[in-house]
């Protein structure tokens, strides 16, 4: 029971806000994002981990420089929200407000039909970048856990699906992804959450990570291209512009142990995650607990 009224509440406050956002200008409703995002800063919701991990990844910054950041990093997460929640509005224009870079060779790749994985994380607006890909001619399915709302859920993935992006289920990932890539699409997956036991031990900013082992594993089985990237806001607040990587494993030269071969990968894909968030770390969404099952920290 309480479980339902959870639900109808998150529910009925998704609607109103849905409609409250979608009845703004496109500007005045990403600003009333930042304006959403700084008020949860001031609330401190999760700022302890957000200070913890910043401390981690940028050490010896100082208190005042690491506030600023993390309270850029809130309000460009709530900004993110806002332009996904707005995507069908910008069906056909998200070109106007995203313009790519690296994205000749990825579309070349596409036209000959070679599949791919997509790797990133929760950087920048990336539901933006997944719809700006698809409006671009490239492609791609995402892969999705179920919310445990499943109002929700069909909410996220109906968004996704209009703006011509594949659903891809947990509950069928393997078969999902294997027919994807080999069907010459691109599969989209985040990579930067603590995935506790299942997951592959790689370095991240120094420190050792828990990190999905998917990825590396499907790579192997495929042995196909893997496209890293990220997409930055710029100084309007509105406009993006997405940078994104072809990397091509060397699968002839991996060890012969899978998980030393799965491992090899991780870190070469995590390391460009890196090297996005070290060049726009206001981007990156800190609050994620990270460095959960590596360094024990809640």
């Amino acid at each position: 029971m309480a479980k339902k009224i959870r639900h109808r509440l998150e529910n009925f406050v998704l609607a109103v806000m849905l409609g409250i956002v979608r009845l703004l200008p496109y500007r005045w409703a990403v600003g009333l994002g930042g304006g959403i995002g700084g008020l949860l800063w001031r609330l401190g919701i999760r700022k302890a981990i957000s200070f913890r991990n910043f401390e981690l990844c940028f050490p010896g910054t100082d208190r005042k420089t690491a506030r600023k950041i993390l309270r850029e990093s809130y309000r460009n997460f709530c900004r993110s929200m806002v332009e996904f929640a707005l995507l069908p509005k910008l069906k056909g224009r998200t070109l106007d407000y995203v313009q790519f870079s690296g994205l000749d060779k990825a579309l070349e790749m596409a036209d000959k039909g070679e599949g791919l994985l997509l790797v990133t994380g929760h950087f920048g607006s990336w539901e933006l970048l997944g719809a700006s890909l698809c409006e671009s001619g490239f492609p791609l399915d995402f892969l999705v856990g179920e919310q445990t709302n499943s109002t929700v859920d069909d909410m996220i993935n109906g968004i996704r699906a209009e703006m011509g992006i594949g659903i891809i289920h947990m509950g069928v990932a393997a078969r999902g992804v294997i027919k994807s890539v080999r069907s010459g699409r691109a599969v989209a997956m985040l990579s930067d959450q603590d995935a506790g036991k299942s997951s592959t031990i790689v370095e991240f900013f120094g420190h050792p990570a828990a990190t999905p082992s998917g990825i590396g594993a499907f790579a192997i089985k495929l042995r196909c291209p893997i496209m890293t990237g990220g997409i930055i806001r710029q100084s309007d607040k509105t406009k993006h512009i997405a940078k994104v990587e072809i990397l091509r494993p060397n699968y002839d030269n991996l060890p012969d142990d899978k998980d030393l071969a799965i491992a090899q990968i991780t870190q070469a894909f995590t390391d460009r995650l890196e090297e996005i968030v070290c060049e726009n770390p206001e981007m990156y969404f800190w609050p994620h607990r990270r460095f959960k099952s590596t360094l024990g920290y809640k």
